[in-house]
């Protein structure tokens, strides 16, 4: 068996973007239940089926196996560290390896992969991400060289080549136009990953959530950090939830609806900041985004419906690379670290200049990006027209200054390198109308440039970036339903509804000229208050949901969703999400550098054992690097992809100690 270990360190926690899954046991990137099991399997895994048994002897490696291998994780996530340790031991059968597990307190643990010295450890981490509707979330985040450090690149990959892919997937005026073409690139991308195996997929997860019968008309969002923003006022789908203690949910309609009440529920950790750009947590978004809204909204197929903004448009599409705004950059310093040496935020870097290599670099800084663009060169404008009459909850009106504001507040945050890999400037064209400007045409564009939540300029000004937060002796200021009424750190906050909402005094029929649902569907959120317990312990939450201290959680060890989906005193509730588990080899030590080695290791994953045995089948196994969600856009054929790259990712130790062995016959 492998040897565990609990480690603590004084690592600082590192700024992590919003993809990160902060969530226990089937969230949206979640775990549970364990095997580490070592009998011999039925081939329910593919491959020879030999899923477990006797270890081998390591075949004649010489001196480089057995290896040791140190895989790291997060120890207050069982589940996850339960699939570690079956992956640990899957690979310590083979004989080819001696593995250790490394457990870490979370916050410990995230500041510790995002550090970028992380890489030379020669460590195998593993994380859970919540992916989006857009395929890059699949492979940009774990992999673009941009994302070192970032999010979620944790071992310094760095290929030129795939950077070039991912891109070309993404930006330029052909995949912007042709969704078929860019599904075609995607495709190149899968396949060219599968070959270079710098990380493993293990599943996409089941989103789940519990809730007593008092919880009327609630549905599962596929991301978590809108699970509960969504439910409670979403007429985009004409979903709301109500409390009715009096009756018992299961087939109620908007009929029925009850107003009034205080919702109370438990989530999984606490809430690092109220500050969006400044923060990316998953909790800390579902957090927020009570108070906060932004200028466009999804649904649950990834539609995009005008918010805040009650219309948009793209005014214009012009054909440029980044090198088109070379004559707008200035030249900056590096380090001897090979960063660029500002402290303004650099929207663009000139593609054929390189920190690492260069003593001076050419970049776009903002005041530059925005006279670029008043010049004509830039990629894409997007024009968005303000709602008229929106009310901040300290009583300001909504208007193009704080949108404005809002961006450059996000300079330099930890939510720029995903705002600023695409949007150029933000300018105001009068006071309720904005133009959004994208540095290249971006097929991604529509979704990713007003992805902000818009913030008040009027506090945006009084506070120092990353700092709206109670703690900090500010109180958070949006335009949400919800208004921030109490916290105490690390054991609950509490959010009371606006009197003020603005969908509730136009009406949603005028405040939505999209919206053609029923004249039942209320005009905002029906319940009065939330009241929010963090209690990072599974079990605990699940207590406290039977015990009726609670009406609702989430993320809940898969090993109790059972009981509650038999009880009638609950409901359960699940989707498949873009929430997905990885682990990801350290390419730059060796022999982590041969591909054979991590390909090797990927055929000792037994994914499907994974899903049955550790998530009692709440997940499905990653055959492909691509969730359904994604699929539209993100591959040409989905049934064909699997079946190329389902062979790469099955169970196989056979095939494995073939790669082994070639890898000890070089070494």
């Amino acid at each position: 068996m492998p040897s565990r270990h609990n480690a603590s360190d004084n690592n600082q926690t590192i700024n992590r973007r919003n993809v990160i899954a902060t969530i226990g046991a089937a969230g949206a990137a979640s775990l549970a239940g364990c095997g580490g099991q070592s009998d011999g399997g039925d081939g329910s895994d593919g491959g020879d089926g030999s899923d477990g048994g006797d270890g081998g002897d390591g075949g004649d490696g010489g001196d480089l196996f057995p290896l040791d291998v140190q895989l790291e994780v997060n120890a207050d996530n069982s589940d996850r560290l339960q699939m570690v340790e079956l992956i640990a031991e899957s690979m310590e059968q083979t004989g080819y390896f001696n593995t250790t597990v490394e457990t870490y307190e979370w916050n410990t643990y995230v500041g510790r992969v995002l550090n970028p010295e992380y890489q030379n450890n020669g460590y195998v981490p593993c994380i859970g991400l919540s992916g989006t509707f857009n395929p890059g979330s699949f492979c940009n985040a774990l992999h673009h060289s941009s994302n070192i450090g970032a999010c979620c690149n944790l071992n310094g990959i760095s290929d030129s080549e795939l950077d070039d892919m991912m891109d070309s997937a993404r930006y330029g005026v052909d995949v912007a136009q042709d969704p078929e073409l860019r599904a075609e690139r995607y495709d190149e991308v899968w396949n060219y990953l599968a070959d270079e195996r710098y990380s493993s997929i293990t599943h996409f997860g089941l989103a789940t959530s519990v809730s007593n019968t008092d919880l009327h008309g609630f549905d599962m969002w596929p991301f978590q950090g809108g699970l509960y923003s969504y439910n409670m006022f979403a007429p985009q789908e004409e979903q709301v939830m109500w409390i009715d203690r009096d009756n018992a949910a299961g087939d109620s309609d908007l009929s029925d609806l009850s107003e009034g009440g205080t919702l109370s529920m438990a989530i999984s950790a606490n809430v690092e900041s109220f500050d969006p750009p400044h923060s990316s947590d998953t909790t800390s978004t579902l957090a927020q985004n009570f108070i906060y809204e932004g200028l466009v909204a999804n649904d649950k197929q990834g539609n995009i419906h005008p918010w805040l903004a009650e219309s948009y448009e793209l005014l214009d599409t012009t054909d440029v690379d980044r090198t088109a705004y070379a004559d707008y950059m200035s030249a900056v310093g590096t380090t001897e670290e090979g960063a660029i040496d500002t402290d303004e935020q650099v929207i663009v870097q000139h593609p054929e200049d390189s920190p690492a290599e260069d003593d001076e670099v050419r970049v776009l800084l903002p005041d530059d990006a925005t006279e670029a663009a008043e010049d004509g060169t830039y990629g894409m404008q997007y024009r968005y027209n303000l709602q008229q009459g929106v009310e901040f909850h300290n009583g300001d009106e909504l208007t193009a200054e704080d949108v404005v504001a809002t961006y450059e507040y996000a300079e330099n945050s930890v939510l720029a390198p995903q705002t600023f890999d695409s949007v150029l400037t933000v300018t105001q064209v009068d006071e309720y109308t904005v133009d959004i400007y994208a540095q290249v045409a971006d097929a991604e564009a529509e979704r990713s440039l007003p992805a902000l939540l818009i913030l008040n300029a009027t506090q945006i000004e009084e506070v120092e970036k990353g700092n709206i937060d109670p703690r900090q002796g500010n109180t958070p200021i949006g335009t949400g339903p919800y208004e921030f009424s109490e916290f105490e750190d690390a054991q609950y906050y509490e959010v009371t509804k606006f009197d003020n909402y603005w969908t509730e005094q136009k009406g949603v029929s005028e405040a939505f000229s999209w919206f053609d649902g029923s004249d039942e569907f209320p005009d905002g959120p029906v319940i009065d208050a939330f009241e929010i317990d963090i209690v990072p312990d599974n079990s605990t939450r699940s207590g406290a949901l039977q015990n009726g201290e609670i009406d609702s959680t989430y993320g809940l060890n898969t090993s109790t969703l059972d009981q509650f989906d038999s009880s009638e005193e609950f409901l359960l509730y699940e989707i498949e999400t873009g929430g997905y588990e990885y682990i990801q080899y350290p390419v730059n030590v060796a022999p982590f550098d041969d591909a054979r080695l991590r390909q090797a290791i990927n055929h000792l994953i037994p994914r499907e054992r994974i899903v049955e045995n550790v998530f009692s089948g709440y997940g499905r196994p990653a055959w492909t690097p691509i969730p359904e969600l994604a699929q539209g856009s993100g591959t040409a054929d989905a049934e064909a992809l699997e079946e190329e790259l389902r062979p790469t990712n099955e169970y196989n130790v056979e095939r494995a100690e073939e790669l082994l062995e070639q890898v000890a016959a070089d070494n």
